[in-house]
């Protein structure tokens, strides 16, 4: 099978698309569990949570089951990219917030890691999501590394 290229159109889609599904949970005031964006080969993406949020897993433990869940998909051929989100809180102050998301993108051949920060405010009893800077960083590849 070859490997299905993406652009760097079509990975910023992807990064775009989880940080603002992300948002959308957060702003309704639902737990923050770890989910992935999955992308199949006609590019379709699809968000999967392995969890329920009454779930007795720990986050990180969440964030290793969705992971190691991708990397299965990944090696069948049914997974051309993903994004995996999962909340963050920073340890210092950045941007005015500490509240953050990792977003982990991965395709063939990339991997980049991001965070978004944001603060939550009430307007009219209703929370809203004010999005931050968004800092990337590099990553190595850990869904598609097994992949040859």
């Amino acid at each position: 099978m070859a490997e299905q290229q993406f652009t760097d159109e079509q990975l910023a889609l992807l990064l775009q698309t989880s940080r603002d599904f992300a948002f959308e949970q957060i702003a309704q005031g639902m737990p923050l569990l770890p989910f992935a964006t999955c992308v199949d080969a006609a590019g379709d993406m699809e968000f999967v949570r392995f969890a329920e949020p009454d779930t007795d897993l720990s986050p990180d433990e969440l964030l290793e089951q969705t992971r190691a869940e991708l990397v299965q998909a990944a090696q069948k051929g049914t997974l051309s990219a993903a994004a995996v989100v999962s909340a963050v809180r920073l340890d210092q102050e950045e941007d005015g917030t500490r509240d953050a998301i990792r977003v982990e993108v991965e395709a063939p051949g990339f991997a980049r890691h991001f965070l978004a920060l944001y603060s939550l405010k009430d307007e009219g009893g209703k929370p809203v999501v004010s999005p931050h800077k968004l800092v990337p960083f590099d990553a190595r590849p850990e869904i598609f590394s097994a992949q040859k």
